[in-house]
């Protein structure tokens, strides 16, 4: 097995290594025929339910080596196809996208243990496609929405969390380009697959979702367009949800978020954060006021800039909200606005005197 694994990996360092065209050519085109062959012997072992524990995870790990270790070699578009053939094959078979039906357990084993090599790959593909290729993006957002939801504990107490197979695929030095799109290509299945409200009803495991995206903000310290993916997510949970494990998670989430914005903005108020909370307040504001100025208290203790910022918005709010009623002043709105401009200084203060005359 180690032989193997060595083999492969030489594989992928002679290739890198090769300077002419014409080596590269003969290279992958060598690499294929092998590729081939051992598809041809592995694809029927993986139909048997006889298949041994043993079997699964030493070919889910050396094919996941190989995805890795051949990266450039799948970068080319002559190998593309052959890689969409192993995902396909390991990773995506027709049991794995029907959701409501269990895996043999030595398969999920299996694919638990060496899905973060199969995602590194992927990655790095997508990141030096010799052509871009949209479905070879939308391949990867498959296998990461598939196996969030697979691997996701049911109730997010406990450690396993941290354990998850696609969180630890991030583990590598953040200043790796792929690393930083996998996380984005991540953030972005969240955002569309997670977060569907049914009416009032929240979404499935949504406790563990936001552990997860709290998980991910810990391991990998999120970038600011992860946070434009995530926090309007985040913010409506905390809207339209009272249970106090989701509140205390997505609270925990927006605080590690404000705080992300912080640091890439050097001192000023970040355009995306407040972008972010203006369409939040515009979204939720009028209906539900009393929430939207909670949670900016929330954010005003970490960044008081970005509230004041937000002031104009939320006074329009209010005055649309009071117009909507057609009763006149709100007086027990106005006082939990008051509140809020009481955490923003001077500049809340005078707000407070306008809204007084």
């Amino acid at each position: 097995t180690k032989k193997r694994k060595r083999i492969h990996q030489a594989v992928g360092i002679t290739y890198r290594n090769l300077q002419t065209l014409s080596d590269k050519s003969a290279m992958v085109t060598k690499s294929l025929e092998y590729l081939g062959e051992v598809l041809k012997y592995i694809k029927p072992y993986l139909g048997k339910k006889s298949s041994s524990a043993a079997g699964l995870h030493l070919t889910y790990q050396m094919m996941g080596i190989l995805v890795k270790s051949w990266a450039q070699i799948f970068a080319t578009s002559k190998a593309q196809k052959l890689l969409f053939r192993i995902i396909d094959c390991l990773l995506l078979p027709h049991t794995v996208l029907q959701q409501e039906k269990e895996l043999p357990a030595a398969m999920l084993t299996a694919i638990q243990k060496s899905l973060p090599l199969y995602l590194q790959g992927m990655c790095i593909v997508c990141c030096q496609s010799q052509n871009p290729n949209t479905y070879l993006n939308q391949l990867l957002g498959n296998v990461i929405e598939q196996y969030i939801w697979r691997f996701l504990p049911a109730s997010p107490c406990g450690l396993g969390i941290g354990q998850h197979p696609v969180l630890l695929a991030l583990k590598k030095p953040a200043t790796v380009p792929p690393m930083s799109s996998l996380k984005k290509c991540i953030a972005q299945v969240i955002r569309k697959s997670y977060f569907h409200f049914k009416g009032s009803s929240p979404p499935p495991r949504l406790a563990s979702v936001l552990a997860f995206i709290l998980q991910l903000s810990k391991d990998s310290n999120l970038d600011i367009c992860d946070v434009e993916l995530l926090l309007p997510s985040v913010l409506k949970c905390l809207v339209l949800v009272n249970e106090p494990q989701v509140k205390r998670l997505a609270t925990e989430n927006l605080q590690y978020m404000v705080q992300t914005c912080q640091v890439g903005s050097e001192g000023e108020p970040a355009a995306q954060l407040t972008s972010v909370l203006r369409q939040f307040i515009q979204d939720y504001g009028t209906t539900y006021s009393y929430q939207v100025y909670s949670i900016l208290e929330t954010v005003a203790t970490l960044d008081q800039q970005v509230v004041i910022h937000l002031i104009s918005t939320l006074t329009q709010s209010l005055k649309d909200s009071e117009l909507k009623c057609g009763l006149g002043r709100n007086s027990a709105q106005r006082e939990a606005y008051s509140k809020l401009l009481s955490h923003l200084g001077q500049v809340g203060h005078n707000e407070m005197q306008r809204l007084e005359k």
